[in-house]
């Protein structure tokens, strides 16, 4: 068998050193914690920016993504009612 090229040498080495302590951390209640409380934060910026892009997006008076998805299931709605009459319509014949 061929000897491995260089660079794959070269990581096998740093992975061999560094694989160890970095499992041991990513297992820790720290990094639990630490991972926790990156989640909440992000989330919560998340929600606060959602919030002020539908303010000025109604300011503008533009639909947000919530003002389409609540006109989609209103227009399924109506859409399966038709369905729903045309049937009974057929049905009669």
């Amino acid at each position: 068998m061929a000897a491995k090229p260089l660079w794959r040498q070269l990581f096998d080495a740093v992975d061999r050193r560094v694989a160890g302590p970095v499992e041991t951390g990513a297992r820790s209640d720290t990094f639990n914690d630490l991972v926790a409380v990156t989640w909440r934060v992000t989330r919560r910026l998340q929600r606060g920016l959602e919030r002020r892009s539908r303010s000025v997006l109604h300011v503008m008076n533009l639909p947000t993504a919530t003002d389409v998805r609540l006109l989609r299931e209103q227009v399924a709605a109506v859409q399966r009612e038709l369905r729903e009459m045309q049937d009974r319509e057929e049905d009669r014949r």
